[in-house]
């Protein structure tokens, strides 16, 4: 695609700045279309004057204006290499790649800063990268450039035990790495390293992560049957945190974030439909959450949703469209934290010795469906899960207590 792309820098004649000059921008024309793109760094701001420019791309320049020729080629240059690692151009891929002022194709760094860009701009991708970054950093001791050839097997073995040191949760450390090998995808997809370089896998030379299962605590149909019926002072704060409780584990164990964007165009007559916040912009099939609305859902809804049913309103007064992404992020971790709180104080009330949240409610959702008979099929598919061997591995550690019973049966005569 390269011999398609034409490069050029030159003056941006619609911008006119106050002291008289124009800005310098890198021009790229592919298929009869012209973008621009800026060529400014925190160190030098290119700006001239007609009479500037000319002499900067006069065939022999001289003093300065050789050097300021000699950055511009530069930049082509850059530019060039980024064109010819694409196997399909875009303006947009383009911008990516260049818009890191400085940055090396190779750099894992370089990555990394457009996963935390992305996440910072749309809300929505790889929340792990800038932790990552900053995990490398440290264990590197490198701040500006991190070449992939450098993170091998062995050294992955060594950041895995560090990160351990450093008291790094194994699932937190699990999100790390699945960050990190993400990049490494996107660079062989750009051409930019080879598999010689790739560091992940199951051979004795590739590293692999160690598996981790967490144990989850899911409460029992008793429990629930418990909190179900107990019955907070009106309208006070367990009254709301039960209802926001009960509404996870009966829809399908929907996690807050997804509940809280819900909208009223996504509830109809009998069932609620939507797509989940977390694979709707990432999974190529997006694959939408049906669920049976029963007289309690319904019930919830009344209750606590907004009064205005349009259809572009959400349904429970948590977020609102004029808040900004960060605004959106800490209302609902507030509401998390809010029914976290008080379903604690309802559980000890009603005698469930068991840490009780939001995901909580989502995993007793499908511990009790597979404990019923439910195919993993079918929890897999309400759960939102795009495989479901996540499914297997997230219902794993639930079936201890109930392996114990099944036990009992070796040694009936006992009775």
């Amino acid at each position: 695609m390269s011999h398609k792309v034409s490069t050029a820098i030159v003056l941006f004649k619609k911008r006119q700045k106050k002291n008289g000059k124009y800005p310098a921008k890198l021009r790229l024309t592919h298929d009869r279309k012209q973008m621009y793109y800026n060529i400014d760094t925190k160190d030098r701001v290119y700006e001239f004057t007609d009479e500037e420019f000319e002499k900067i791309t006069s065939p022999k320049p001289r003093g300065e204006y050789k050097e300021i020729q000699i950055e511009f080629s530069l930049i082509e240059e850059k530019a060039q290499k980024i064109i010819k690692s694409m196997r399909d151009f875009s303006f947009d891929r383009f911008k990516t790649h260049i818009g890191i002022t400085g940055s090396d194709m190779k750099n894992v760094y370089h990555y990394l800063d457009i996963k935390t860009k992305a996440f910072e701009k749309n809300g929505y991708g790889d929340k792990t990268a800038k932790p990552m970054k900053k995990a490398l950093q440290q264990f590197f001791k490198r701040e500006k450039n991190l070449e992939f050839k450098e993170i091998t097997a062995t050294k992955l073995r060594e950041l895995e035990q560090y990160m351990r040191n450093k008291g790094i949760k194994p699932t937190t450390y699990h999100r790390y790495i699945d960050s990190l090998k993400s990049v490494f995808f996107m660079a062989l997809r750009e051409n930019m390293i080879s598999m010689d370089v790739f560091p992940f896998g199951r051979d004795k030379d590739k590293y692999l992560a160690p598996r981790v299962v967490t144990v989850k605590r899911a409460l029992k149909l008793n429990e629930i049957e418990k909190i179900y019926n107990y019955q907070p002072e009106p309208f006070s704060h367990e009254d709301e945190a039960k209802d926001y409780w009960m509404f996870t584990y009966l829809c399908n164990g929907i996690n807050m974030v997804d509940l809280c964007n819900l909208k009223y165009k996504d509830i109809g007559t009998d069932f609620i439909s939507f797509i989940r916040r977390k694979t709707e912009h990432s999974s190529a099939i997006k694959r939408p959450i049906t669920i049976p609305i029963t007289d309690d859902i319904r019930a919830i809804i009344e209750k606590r949703g907004n009064k205005d049913k349009s259809p572009d309103n959400y349904v429970f007064p948590v977020i609102t469209d004029d808040l900004s992404h960060k605004q959106k992020v800490y209302k609902i971790a507030w509401r998390v934290r809010k029914t976290n709180v008080h379903m604690g104080k309802i559980g000890k009330k009603v005698g469930v010795d068991k840490h009780i949240t939001t995901y909580t409610a989502r995993h007793s959702f499908a511990t009790i469906l597979k404990r019923s008979g439910v195919s993993t099929e079918f929890i897999s598919e309400s759960l939102g899960h795009k495989d479901v061997t996540i499914t297997e591995t997230y219902l794993d550690s639930f079936e201890n207590d109930h392996k114990l019973e099944i036990a009992k049966h070796l040694t009936a005569f006992k009775k």
